[in-house]
């Protein structure tokens, strides 16, 4: 335990958040035991002025921070180094926690016993289609017994695609994020998946807490995971992927840790497959080249890496030019759309 007794800190990046920010934020107000850092990253609106008047409302919950423009990276980057809490967790300033779901979270970090606190915390997460319409709810019951820390070692497979590890459901201890030194590039979207995946390497204990934690708010305009701005913003999952591929030796875990190999071949492949996915999308010869020269660079760093993802069929059938490749990309995105409302 940290040295004020947070049980958690909340990180909330905020970009001209000034109009729905209120939401996350009283959303967080209801427990001392947390910290919630308002990270201001260079909005041009009112948000910096909410953010205090919050940290001026609950001086013992929150603490406004400003900085320069550096990107939803470079703020959680902020958050990382001036957190206090024992936990960590992200809610961006136009998503919100459930109440009920954030009031059990609370109890169960109390009454963690000190030899068997969990190191990964999960939760369900919920799609909202407006403030008001859940759409579909993400969870793990499948794998994890609820209310449990488990060693990894003792968790169930194989994942569905759906229930892959995310920022919205990954509560970290934050000693673990320190020590995978995971750093996140700024100016970057989608640098979420390397946050999420870069700690799973250091993590000995899951814990699941079958609980609606995270309202994801989808379908506001100017979101980054519309459609239209994953393609047009398709470097940032080129270089999100790289970071990812890079960061880890998964075929080291094969024979020695299997279910952690597992685990994170499963986040690997899905990176991997959003690095092939959105330069097909967009179709332009820029982005073909950029995701093959790319997927180059990954074969030189790690050759056993390499063909163990390309065995899979959805990357290797993406890593091709032309229509047909084009026309899988778009099926398998509309496929996911359908089953997981994202956006």
């Amino acid at each position: 335990m940290t040295t004020n007794n947070k049980l958690i800190t909340f990180c909330v990046p905020s970009y001209n958040s000034e109009e729905y920010l209120h939401y996350a934020l009283d959303s967080l107000r209801g427990h001392v035991e947390a910290e919630v850092l308002i990270v201001d990253d260079g909005s041009k609106d009112g948000t910096l002025e909410v953010a205090k008047r919050y940290e001026a409302e609950y001086p013992d919950i929150f603490r406004a921070v400003h900085q320069e423009n550096k990107g939803h990276g470079g703020a959680i980057n902020t958050a990382v180094a001036m957190a206090q809490g024992e936990y960590f967790k992200v809610l961006d300033s136009d998503d919100w926690v459930d109440l009920d779901a954030y009031d059990k979270l609370i109890v169960f970090l109390k009454n963690q016993s000190a030899d068997n606190k969990a190191d990964l915390i999960l939760m369900d997460y919920v799609y909202q289609q407006g403030r008001d319409n859940p759409t579909t709810r993400i969870g793990f019951t499948p794998y994890f017994p609820e209310g449990k820390t488990i060693p990894l070692s003792q968790m169930h497979f194989h994942m569905r695609i759906q229930d892959n590890v995310t920022l919205h459901s990954a509560i970290y201890r934050l000693e673990v994020i320190k020590k995978s030194g995971v750093v996140l590039p700024e100016h970057c979207s989608y640098e979420d998946n390397y946050f999420v995946y870069a700690p799973l390497g250091y993590v000995q204990s899951v814990a699941y807490l079958n609980e609606p934690l995270y309202q994801y708010l989808i379908g506001r305009d100017g979101q980054s995971m519309t459609r239209e701005t994953c393609i047009r913003k398709y470097h940032d999952f080129v270089r999100c992927g790289e970071l990812i591929f890079f960061s880890h030796d998964v075929m080291a875990f094969k024979k020695t840790d299997p279910k952690r190999y597992r685990l994170m071949r499963h986040h690997l492949l899905l990176s991997m497959l959003f690095l092939n996915l959105y330069p097909q999308l967009n179709g332009s010869e820029e982005a073909i080249e950029d995701m093959r020269e790319a997927m180059e660079r990954c074969k030189e760093h790690n050759y056993a890496q390499y063909k163990m993802i390309c065995r899979d069929v959805r990357v290797n059938t993406f890593f091709h030019r032309g229509k047909p490749a084009k026309r899988t990309a778009k099926f398998w995105y509309d496929v996911a759309h359908k089953f997981v409302r994202f956006n």
